[in-house]
């Protein structure tokens, strides 16, 4: 229950902490302004514009955003990532026959591990499976010759 209530007001405080920097912020712009204004009453509304809400830069052309993403990473990706889930889900049967032998098989820590087993290998053979469907890299042609 504590743990609930903790986690509302941690989502409390952040929404009060986003309301409280955007008061603020807008406090400091109209501050600027004024003192631009009294130092040089002469400023248009283009100027003012200018000064409080700087263009933003350009990205170059050849920024990482702009790059072309490689055909074969999602391939490489899910086969990645199955294999690891898969190896968690190992490591996670051993622990749970080690903890049944040690506790006693009908421990409720050792049914949670021995539940949650399946489903996690399924998840890392659903991966490796989906990776089926994507376009598999290029075969590489004998490159000694």
């Amino acid at each position: 229950m504590t743990g609930a209530f903790a986690f509302w007001i941690a989502v409390a405080a952040f929404f009060v902490a986003g309301s409280w920097r955007r008061k603020h912020t807008e406090s400091a712009k109209q501050e600027t302004m004024r003192l631009i204004i009294e130092k040089n009453p002469n400023l248009d509304a283009e100027q003012l514009k200018e000064i409080l809400y700087p263009p933003h830069p350009e990205l170059p052309a050849e920024h990482p955003w702009f790059a072309k993403p490689d055909p074969n990473a999602g391939y490489k990706m899910l086969r990645i990532f199955g294999t690891i889930i898969l190896f968690v889900a190992a490591g996670l049967s051993i622990a749970g026959i080690w903890r049944g032998m040690v506790l006693g098989i009908h421990e409720e820590s050792v049914v949670g591990i021995v539940t949650a087993i399946p489903l996690i290998a399924l998840v890392g053979a659903g991966l490796i499976f989906c990776s089926r469907f994507v376009t598999p890299p290029p075969k590489a042609e004998n490159k000694d010759k």
